[in-house]
């Protein structure tokens, strides 16, 4: 019976709403992490709540491949680049540059999901070298493009 005892034994003070207050912290966790992927529809609250940053964020995630620059990026988002570069990072939490990085790495998963060749992958994401696809790739993964691949090869159905 002391096992059973342990279990009606009523919750302490707080314990419901400590509960919820974390079941809450998990999921919000989720939806931010899922948004700033790129996978919220239409109308969902934005990356970076800046009407001028969320048209940089929106133009590198429809153009991942695109030569990218701080000018042309802050030209999107109509300021300087100094402006641009410190309203992103403190919006966005990392640079520029290492945000286009994620997008195409997040991109060129997709890619391989699909079957597409790492050299098609690389050209069309803007890289002008496969190794260059590759080590950028390797840096954010901690694999190769081909090994990560491998690892998330989806089962074929019989």
């Amino acid at each position: 019976m002391g096992i059973i005892d342990h279990t009606v034994t009523p919750a302490r003070q707080g314990d419901p709403i400590i509960c919820r207050m974390m079941a809450t912290t998990v999921l919000l966790s989720l939806i931010r992490a899922w948004a700033a992927n790129g996978c919220a529809p239409t109308g969902w609250p934005s990356l970076s709540n800046d009407p001028f940053l969320d048209r940089v964020v929106d133009a590198i995630r429809e153009e991942p491949g695109r030569d990218w620059t701080v000018e042309r990026l802050a030209g999107i988002g109509a300021m300087s680049r100094s402006t641009f570069a410190e309203r992103f990072r403190s919006a966005v939490g990392r640079s520029p540059a290492d945000y286009v990085t994620e997008v195409r790495v997040d991109a060129a998963k997709r890619m391989l999901e699909a079957g597409r060749s790492v050299s098609d992958i690389s050209r069309e994401l803007g890289y002008a070298s496969d190794e260059g696809f590759s080590r950028a790739f390797r840096r954010r993964t901690g694999m190769t493009p081909s090994s990560w691949r491998l690892a998330h090869r989806l089962p074929v159905s019989a």
